[in-house]
């Protein structure tokens, strides 16, 4: 039997070779602030649903124990006054013998006498979210209607994401039809009963894909991208589309070197650790050669025979230009260490470099 969640749905209607794509690292969470954040404005909202005055809650802690503040009491207190008298963390899983959906919705209110079934999402975190054609939204619809054996006028889909800028706003809304909702049934019936192993990029489902780091579509269509940046244009380009076209690219550039500058510094704490990282090692980076501390350029002269006085004491480059001893230069100058730089380097070049070829 296949399974899913409402919430990896999107992902596996989008891209359905997702479900054989095993995760390439594993899911860990640095700093898990905005993720506990999250959980505790769920739980304020849920307390608050059930009458507790969001005074009170304020300086409280969550279930997870994360402190609910006034801030979040606002963003909270948004989302409740979008809500009509319903349900809250709703069971709507379904499913058949073939795939089960497991859903949990933020919040359902059915409207017997308008027949209207109002679907909402509190989303508390800063990704924004797309109402429309929302596939975690259309499950906890279908689950709600097939368990309440209903069949609403009109379905009203919520998204409220109160901290994050949208164009349409904090709150936005999608409506469909019942007749629209029973041919996404269908859809995501067909989808899990006979899934292809076919692989679909797209930014919703991708950027929190765990196999994404390995995925054969999502490199080919790093590599589209890269080859389209190649593609030789006229001096001629119009002015709005030459304006669009640097806006778009210095976009990309910003969030390109904003990951590189990520990986880059994530491969040389792992490579400082000892582990291995095929491809790339850290160079130590030297200054400017200099004389060792204590030298003066009366000592250099009675050590080389040649006058090194010159402002003090000629560089180490200038004795070397006058004929200086070889022998002396090595004895008292120094490279000093400025740092390590991780650089490009195969296992063939470190073996000739440790072995002085």
């Amino acid at each position: 039997m296949l399974t899913t969640t409402a919430t990896n749905l999107p992902r596996l209607m989008n891209c359905n070779g997702s479900r054989l794509m095993p995760p390439s690292f594993p899911v860990t969470f640095d700093d898990t602030t905005d993720r506990d954040e999250g959980n505790a404005a769920h739980a304020m909202g849920q307390l608050a649903y059930l009458g507790q005055p969001l005074d009170d809650l304020i300086g409280t802690k969550a279930y997870n124990g994360v402190t609910m503040t006034g801030e979040m009491a606002d963003h909270v207190s948004y989302y409740l006054s979008q809500l009509r008298p319903g349900a809250m963390e709703l069971e709507t899983s379904f499913g058949t013998d073939d795939y089960r959906v497991s859903a949990r919705a933020d919040h359902i209110a059915y409207d017997a006498i308008a027949n209207d079934l109002y679907v909402t999402d509190f989303k508390y975190g800063h990704r924004l979210v797309d109402v429309e054609w929302n596939w975690t939204l259309v499950a906890h619809a279908i689950g709600y209607c097939i368990f309440h054996s209903v069949a609403p006028t009109r379905i009203i889909f919520q998204i409220v994401q109160p901290r994050a800028y949208h164009p349409d706003g904090h709150s936005r809304s999608w409506i469909i039809t019942y007749d629209v909702l029973l041919q996404l049934h269908a859809s995501i019936h067909a989808t899990l009963t006979n899934p292809s192993d076919t692989l679909q990029t797209g930014l919703s489902w991708c950027a929190t894909c765990p196999a994404l780091a390995t995925c054969p579509a999502a490199r080919s269509a790093n590599m589209n991208a890269i080859d389209a940046m190649t593609v030789a244009f006229s001096d001629d380009l119009p002015d709005d589309l030459l304006g669009f076209e640097l806006d778009m690219l210095s976009n990309a550039q910003g969030i390109i070197d904003a990951r590189l500058d990520a990986l880059k510094e994530l491969v040389s704490h792992r490579l400082r650790t000892g582990k291995v990282i095929e491809g790339y090692a850290l160079e130590p980076q030297l200054a400017n050669t200099r004389w060792i501390k204590g030298i003066t350029g009366k000592a250099l002269t009675a050590a080389s025979r040649i006058d090194c006085t010159k402002d003090g004491i000629i560089t180490p480059a200038e004795f070397k230009r006058r004929g200086g001893s070889e022998s002396v230069y090595k004895a008292l100058t120094e490279r000093p260490t400025t740092g390590v730089k991780l650089v490009r380097s195969s296992a063939d070049k470190r073996a000739r470099r440790l072995l002085g070829k």
